[in-house]
């Protein structure tokens, strides 16, 4: 009796770990706040999905920030957060991954080290990125990546642990 518990133990075990192993990523949502993993940093920050054919660099214009592709630029306002004259606050990309469901970026800046890793849908194409200060002391990081069908940009604020 024993052995027949033990064994019909077993098979739902096996069952429920089967279910749990085969699970399907769930595709991350078309725009919604960041994905954000650090030790030493908060972040927070979003990103939406934006026409264009492709992304090869940015600028910021006018106070806007102007995403360049091969035929077209598409201009969005920046974050409420950033200040367009201070320019160049010294977050790097280090690492690009890439899953099924997400593309990951891992960004160090270039004089503390501090690191940070956002996921976001994944989509093929060239990143552009840039980071500017924060009107409240934030850093503020851009990015823009992807082309054709599909492309994003999004931002992310950044801010020392304390």
């Amino acid at each position: 009796m024993r052995r027949i518990r033990i064994a019909a133990l077993s098979a739902v075990f096996a069952v429920l770990a089967g279910a749990a192993c085969s699970r399907t990523p769930t595709a991350l949502p078309e725009s919604g706040p960041l994905s954000a993993t650090s030790e030493k940093v908060t972040v927070e920050g979003h990103y939406q999905p934006v026409q264009i054919d492709a992304v090869e660099s940015m600028s910021i214009d006018d106070g806007k920030l102007v995403l360049h592709g091969h035929d077209a630029k598409v201009a969005v306002d920046l974050p409420a957060n950033a200040d367009p004259t201070q320019k160049g606050r010294g977050w790097a990309l280090v690492t690009e991954g890439e899953g099924e469901q997400a593309r990951t970026f891992t960004f160090t800046h270039e004089m503390t080290l501090e690191d940070f890793t956002v996921s976001v849908p994944n989509v093929s194409g060239q990143l552009a990125y840039g980071s500017l200060g924060g009107r409240d002391g934030k850093d503020v990081l851009l990015f823009a990546y992807g082309g054709g069908p599909k492309a994003y940009w999004g931002w992310a604020n950044i801010e020392k642990k304390r």
